[in-house]
């Protein structure tokens, strides 16, 4: 099967050529990353997410859970997809189905991963395209530098941050999970990453994804297309030196995704009683 055209009846991750937060970020192009998509809740900007088909996109686990560890119903979520600039948004999209990866539970950093359904069809235009999703045995990107974007804050500290309308971009280097760990230990702190999350940043720090842009896409480019990789979803702080951001790695959920997204699950949605 071919994991990176799954099911999206378009190309997807066409690559815009238009290279120039997030934390150390600059505003990216109109539609150069026509996938990227923003969750609201109250009217507002939640977490980002990332455009696979017309009806599907996929974010963080955490993005649709509340503040007492429970998880949202469909009705308060809603996305914003085909926009750079989610100030001048013309339309919020309904959310038919919010499914968490059913190893996943709230508060916990491990399976860090959801679906989203809409409840219309998506209609594809130059602002507004799917991602590519990585084969389930990827490589690990190790040493490739990728691209994060999101509408989160450009400083950890939100007194001193902002949370711009335009979306931010910046890059990021992968660097291993043990390198990773090395990174974190030597900081004194307790992150442990493991084998289906993976890192990005930089060694002195400066640049990474923040508060807000959880859920959002890590990037990389390959042969004139871009393709997801990574979900922004946790870390400590925003930008610090040798604690970079920690992601899912898409690779080790590609298959669930596509079985869910196919309906090889046999019941379809039914087995995902969390949509109501």
């Amino acid at each position: 099967m071919q994991w990176d055209l799954l099911m999206a009846n378009t190309e997807c991750g066409l690559d815009a050529t238009r290279r120039g937060r997030i934390v150390g970020g600059v505003d990216s192009l109109p539609a150069e990353f026509p996938w990227t998509a923003s969750i609201w809740r109250q009217g507002a900007h939640q977490c980002g997410a990332t455009v696979l088909t017309d009806r599907w996109l996929v974010t963080a686990g955490h993005c649709v859970c509340s503040v007492f560890d429970e998880f949202y119903k469909a009705k308060q979520l809603s996305v914003v997809v085909g926009a750079t600039d989610i100030a001048s948004k013309d339309d919020n999209e309904p959310v038919s189905h919010i499914l968490p990866h059913p190893d996943y539970r709230c508060n916990k950093k491990t399976n860090d991963v959801a679906l989203l359904k809409t409840t219309r069809l998506l209609k594809w235009s130059s602002n507004l395209r799917p991602a590519c999703l990585p084969q389930p045995v990827a490589p690990d990107f190790t040493g490739t530098l990728a691209t994060v974007a999101g509408w989160g804050f450009t400083h950890e500290d939100r007194a001193k941050g902002a949370r711009p309308s335009v979306l931010q971009k910046t890059d990021v280097q992968v660097v291993s999970n043990d390198e990773c760990n090395d990174w974190y230990k030597s900081q004194g702190t307790k992150v442990k990453v493991i084998s289906t999350q993976m890192c990005a940043g930089h060694e002195d720090g400066g640049r990474d994804s923040c508060w807000a842009d959880s859920g959002g896409p890590l990037m990389v480019h390959r042969e004139g297309r871009v393709m997801l990789i990574g979900v922004v979803s946790t870390g400590s702080g925003c930008a610090r030196a040798r604690q970079p951001g920690i992601y899912t790695r898409l690779s080790r959920y590609t298959e669930w995704i596509a079985g869910i997204i196919r309906g090889e699950d046999g019941k379809g949605l039914s087995w995902y009683p969390r949509s109501e």
